[in-house]
């Protein structure tokens, strides 16, 4: 279960980045355009660079810690649901055993199936109470990573000058690219120190 957290966790956040990139360069396509129109004349080449979404959903502290959390949790409640699971099924075949035996009447087998089914029902709920609460924090994840290096892209492309930031990594239409070109590490950098400094602040108060 540990490990299907951490795929499906990964899977959304690359395809979060993905997507995140590329509204990024759409909403600021128009703008390159236009930049690269006028520079047509001047032969001024464009300014590219890219970012390897596999290293930053991998080296984001930050996004490790609330994963590290969140499998642990999962583990948690897997445990004790499973316990749960193991205790109501004991119940079900001692209730089975008293039927064979023939020692409850027909209506107190008919209670037995009610209260059992009635737990049965509760389990369930509990599962699928957790199963939502999951991925709603999934879903809280994806969204601060995307407001976070939408904020940093932002800030980097405005004091570079960049013309595209692609996006590189596993499933990419980006087949090959210089090392030269590779600001992911400096973007993680800039999202641990801004985590870093945000985490530090209540403590000033």
């Amino acid at each position: 279960m540990k490990a299907n957290i951490s795929l499906v966790l990964n899977g959304l956040l690359l395809i979060a980045v993905a997507y995140l990139l590329s509204q990024h360069l759409s909403s600021g396509g128009e703008k390159a355009t236009e930049a690269s129109a006028e520079a047509v004349g001047a032969d001024a080449p464009l300014k590219i660079v890219y970012l390897n979404a596999d290293t930053l959903v991998q080296k984001y502290d930050y996004f490790r810690q609330q994963q590290e959390a969140l499998e642990k949790r999962q583990e948690e409640a897997g445990q004790r649901l499973s316990q749960k699971g193991a205790a109501l099924e004991n119940e079900f075949r001692a209730v089975q055993g008293k039927i064979q035996q023939g020692l409850l009447a027909p209506s107190q087998i008919a209670d037995e199936e009610k209260r059992l089914g009635q737990k049965q029902q509760v389990l369930m709920a509990e599962q699928e109470k957790l199963r939502n609460e999951l991925v709603a924090e999934t879903q809280r994840i994806q969204l601060e990573l995307e407001t976070e290096l939408r904020q940093s892209l932002d800030a980097m492309r405005a004091r570079r000058g960049y013309d595209y930031i692609l996006q590189y990594g596993q499933g990419s239409s980006v087949l090959l690219a210089s090392d030269s070109l590779d600001i992911t590490t400096e973007v993680l950098e800039i999202l641990n120190e801004k985590k870093a400094e945000g985490d530090e602040k209540p403590s000033d108060n």
